[in-house]
């Protein structure tokens, strides 16, 4: 038994060695902040960087969801630190709420949580060199799996990324089974989270679930995720240096020549695009980019997801806000009778009833003025008095509900003392009159 005991904590703490050189993660060697739930993981690479690292700070959060039962964790993670002597501090992060105020999942939500406090760490203490994290090999071919059903591409099937921006996972090539003998051989204690069983959670389906059945038709099915996603990263890294290399060269920003861009293979030129959005972008979006590029006529363009378009210009193509395409630029000084702003379709009648052909009146008030009226496009900053408090115009589009694409297309109306009134919108406190000395209609043109 000590022969097997010695083999196994032996292989174990090998595999770990083996992730550190393979991933350039010396780092952890020299400094590291722990993330440490008390669970059989964590536990694990304490007890490892316990015996290597003298440099440790054990980071515990309470993300408040298990009442109790989190309570215990947190009192057990400072227990277990002061017995190793390592340095420990604990947070508590009220996870339910946030993910409720960001509309995100609670999984999603804690992990973000979790990485900004972190972060936050490395920049207070730079005698910490690096963020290390318990992910092993059985949490990986889970990521792969929930990629999948998604729909990634490679990045997504590569799985988790040993070593990315300073967040190392040393126990990236150990089994869940691996991890737990090595606790049970060398008395390292350790708590279960008792969410880890509700199988409601996508991450805990897929767990208790899919990988077992999966395991059924290769007992070998951690391993080989292993392999599979190591090869997969490595091409990954292939194909974005070349695409780094054509970014860099053409300095490509939000728009890159369409010559080039059309002689690209399609895995640089979905990088490429990628890059240009700024990683906002679905695989659908993607292809329905790559098509206008090649097929598509100057000036046209394709509404997207998160409130970006895609435009072939002439010899280029480019992302834009959504909103941005329809701005319009106007300043019309307004006259007696009617005035015709083209741009955005609206006739401003001053001072008379003659209503003009194929125009819808909108809206008609009677208002107290001063001086010159002119009609404009909304601007940044613009703002107006009413209910006797000054109020941002850009906030009263939105409490109206007013779409982003058709805020430029309803004038802004100005007199001497500034905004007076947007129809539909809003009038300046004290304009409105019925004894009035300036009669304002608005038509827009039908369709």
């Amino acid at each position: 038994n000590v022969k097997i005991y010695i083999r196994r904590t032996f292989i174990l703490e090998n595999k770990i060695k083996k992730a550190i050189r393979r991933y350039s993660m010396d780092e952890i060697y020299n400094g590291v902040i722990l993330g440490f739930s008390g669970g059989a993981d964590s536990s694990a690479i304490l007890h490892y960087l316990s015996k290597h690292t003298k440099n440790i700070l054990a980071v515990h959060i309470n993300h408040m969801i298990r009442g109790n039962e989190a309570l215990r964790d947190e009192f057990f993670c400072k227990t277990i630190c002061q017995r190793y002597g390592v340095k420990f501090l604990s947070y508590r992060v009220d996870v339910p709420k946030l993910a409720k105020e960001s509309k995100q999942g609670i999984e999603e939500t804690a992990r973000k949580e979790r990485y900004k406090i972190f972060r936050k760490l490395m920049q207070e203490y730079p005698e910490y060199k690096c963020i290390v994290t318990a992910h092993n090999a059985n949490d990986n071919a889970e990521t792969i799996l929930f990629n999948l059903t998604r729909g990634s591409g490679t990045n997504g099937i590569a799985g988790i990324k040993p070593n990315l921006d300073s967040v190392y996972r040393p126990l990236i090539y150990c089994s869940k089974a691996e991890i737990l003998e090595y606790c049970n051989e060398n008395s390292i204690n350790y708590v279960t989270d008792s969410t880890n069983e509700d199988i409601d959670y996508t991450r805990n389906y897929i767990r208790h679930e899919i990988v077992p059945m999966l395991e059924k038709l290769n007992p070998s099915f951690i391993d080989s995720c292993t392999r599979m996603s190591e090869n997969v990263r490595d091409d990954e890294s292939y194909i974005k240096q070349a695409s780094d290399k054509v970014i860099s060269d053409n300095k490509v920003t939000n728009r890159v020549n369409t010559e080039l861009f059309n002689s690209l293979d399609k895995a640089i030129a979905l990088r490429v695009l990628r890059h240009m959005a700024k990683d906002n972008l679905d695989s659908k979006s993607i292809d329905f980019c790559i098509q206008l590029a090649k097929n598509g006529s100057v000036g046209q363009y394709i509404n997207l997801p998160n409130g970006i378009s895609f435009k072939k210009e002439r010899g280029y193509v480019k992302f834009v806000k959504t909103e941005d395409l329809f701005k319009v630029s106007y300043n019309v000084t307004l006259k007696e009778g009617q005035n015709n702003i083209k741009k955005i379709g609206v006739v401003i009648s001053v001072n008379t009833e003659e209503a003009p052909k194929g125009y819808d009146l909108v809206e008609e008030i009677t208002l107290n003025s001063n001086g010159t009226l002119i009609a404009r496009n909304r601007k940044d900053g613009d703002k107006i008095t009413q209910g006797k408090m000054t109020k941002k115009l850009k906030k009263l589009f939105y409490d109206k509900q007013i779409p982003s694409h058709r805020r430029d297309k309803i004038p802004v109306i100005c007199d001497e003392n500034g905004l007076l009134y947007v129809p539909g919108v809003v009038v300046r406190d004290g304009a409105k009159s019925k004894d009035g000395n300036t009669q304002i209609r608005v038509y827009k043109i039908n369709n």
